[in-house]
């Protein structure tokens, strides 16, 4: 493990300087264009079409290769499904939410609990206290057996984190109605779930039981897999701002980047695998930025570090103390 000395930036902050003005610029003029969003969704919806034909194939070879397609392209509707609920992938509203629909079915997100609770967390990230994606769970209140499970889990890759936090933050309705209190928002949040259940019930009797098992397990235990990493890579183990010491208020766009973390990949896997989703800094310093732009921005350099490099320290690292501690706490620095 990679062991630091910390200066607080938390503590600091500095006035926006002539570069970051630029750069707001140039974020101000990458807006959705409908061309772009046209072709990114046809694209998407040519290379679902191919991985499920592949899967449900006879053939061992062409199953395999097509559910490893699958794998991917379910991450790739999560990527999506993101910016449509940002209202960022088309300039129309009507058909965000419809493809964001169609995209829980593959990413398994429900829609609008997705879009409410990540709404929250760009307005809170950097507290602890009001993101809804922090787990609720503190260090403290962890069982011995709870911190085995989540340590062995994460050193031999069995993927139980994107799956636990999926169902905790977005399908625990009880949760989701205290958050987000109304008629209207309850209603969208159950319909949303309802909506996925019911694509799949419906796949699964036109399929029956065997052909649909062919087309989706293996494929979810990839997808679930490849989420992980991903998942705890953008804001775990980050020092926050502190409730108690500290007077509380959003943090402004441009100071996210802070408390996100850009993972660097090779920039053919950013752009046709990724999206370019993994730059997550730049993304909570400029939500409004589409996918299919965010590649003509370069990553902040808070927090900014290779993935090869990331998976090497936080598989060092005990899963427990990755996920709910931070660099303060371990002096590790990711």
């Amino acid at each position: 493990m990679e062991v630091v000395t910390l200066n607080n930036p938390l503590s600091e902050k500095p006035a926006v300087s002539d570069e970051e003005k630029s750069r707001i610029r140039l974020a101000a003029s990458l807006r959705q264009q409908s061309l772009k969003a046209l072709i990114g969704i046809i694209w998407q919806l040519s290379i679902t079409g191919l991985a499920i034909l592949l899967s449900l194939q006879g053939q061992w070879y062409w199953w395999l290769l097509g559910q490893m397609a699958l794998s991917i392209v379910m991450v790739q509707w999560f990527f999506l499904l993101h910016d449509f609920g940002h209202g960022s992938y088309f300039k129309s509203k009507k058909l965000n939410d419809v493809f964001g629909l169609l995209a829980s079915v593959f990413s398994l997100l429900p829609y609008y609990p997705w879009k409410l609770v990540h709404h929250a967390h760009h307005k809170w990230t950097g507290w602890r206290e009001f993101d809804p994606t922090i787990p609720e769970r503190k260090f403290e209140e962890l069982t011995p057996g709870q911190i085995s499970l989540v340590d062995f889990c994460w050193k031999y890759w069995i993927p139980i984190f994107a799956f636990s936090y999926t169902i905790q933050t977005f399908y625990k309705l009880s949760r989701l109605r205290l958050l987000f209190p109304g008629k209207r928002n309850d209603q969208k949040m159950s319909r949303s779930i309802y909506f996925i259940a019911l694509a799949h019930l419906s796949m699964l009797i036109l399929l029956g039981p065997i052909l649909y098992i062919q087309l989706w397990l293996l494929a979810f235990i990839l997808y679930l897999t490849i989420s992980d990493p991903m998942l705890l890579s953008q804001h775990t183990h980050l020092d926050y701002h502190d409730i108690e010491i500290e007077d509380v208020k959003p943090v402004r766009h441009i100071d996210q980047s802070f408390f996100s973390r850009s993972i660097v990949y090779p920039l053919w896997m950013e752009k046709y695998l990724l999206y370019f989703s993994n730059r997550h800094g730049l993304h909570h310093q400029f939500p409004w930025i589409p996918t299919y732009q965010l590649g003509k921005m370069e990553n902040p350099e808070e927090n900014r570090i290779s993935w090869l490099e990331w998976l090497r320290i936080a598989k060092s690292m005990p899963g427990h103390l990755l996920i709910f501690r931070s660099t303060k706490h371990t002096g590790v620095k990711l």
